[in-house]
């Protein structure tokens, strides 16, 4: 009896062990301050742009001005948990359809680059290619490099933006080929946003 409760034991302080480990990995990963400090940017961008008015108040006071922050701002929020399909409804609405898709091309794929970069860092601070080499071969075997799940990754429901960049940073795709497949998945996406947003003022 005694044997069985101690090998429980022995697995639980290991389970323990892990955890805290996992814990402190979370806590001193530059991944994780890297998403806290764009998040914060991108908070007190929109706090400011709503105290002119939103984008539309930014669009009467600078005009064309305003371009050089609406892409900034796109790519800021698209990094964050923030919805950033909003952002690009309202370059459609302000700036019409094609000029509006353009800038939401331009934001999201400045956002993936960004997001890219996180997830190489968090790669890192998790040693994911190690924890992927001890997997088992078929997770291994995963074709996350391939254009395939580089493009089509992108439009699963609410996390493919993230889902998208974050995996393929921290597993090192070789960035032409991200850069490429993100360049043509966001075709869609930004053409419909933008549709949907000068289409609301058509109402």
């Amino acid at each position: 009896m005694t044997e069985p409760r101690g090998a429980e034991a022995l697995s639980e302080e290991r389970g323990s062990i892990w955890r805290m480990g996992l814990v402190r990995r979370v806590l001193s990963s530059r991944a994780l301050y890297m998403i806290l400090g764009f998040s914060a940017l991108a908070f007190v961008l929109l706090r400011w742009g709503d105290t002119l008015g939103g984008p539309m108040g930014l669009w009467e006071r600078f005009g064309w001005l305003a371009v050089a922050v609406t892409v900034p701002l796109h790519a800021l929020v698209a990094v964050t948990p923030f919805p950033s399909d909003v952002v690009a409804m309202t370059n459609g609405a302000i700036y019409g359809f094609w000029l509006g898709a353009a800038l939401s091309w331009a934001g999201w794929f400045a956002a993936s680059f960004i997001q890219y970069a996180i997830g190489r860092r968090a790669g890192r601070d998790f040693d994911i290619e190690g924890w992927l080499a001890r997997s088992p071969s078929r997770l291994r075997r995963f074709p996350v490099a391939h254009p395939l799940f580089l493009i089509f990754s992108r439009f699963v429901p609410y996390v493919g933006g993230h889902l998208s960049t974050l995996v393929p940073g921290a597993l090192a795709v070789p960035l032409r080929r991200f850069a490429w497949c993100t360049a043509v998945a966001l075709v869609p996406q930004s053409l419909v946003m933008a549709g949907v947003g000068a289409g609301l003022l058509l109402l």
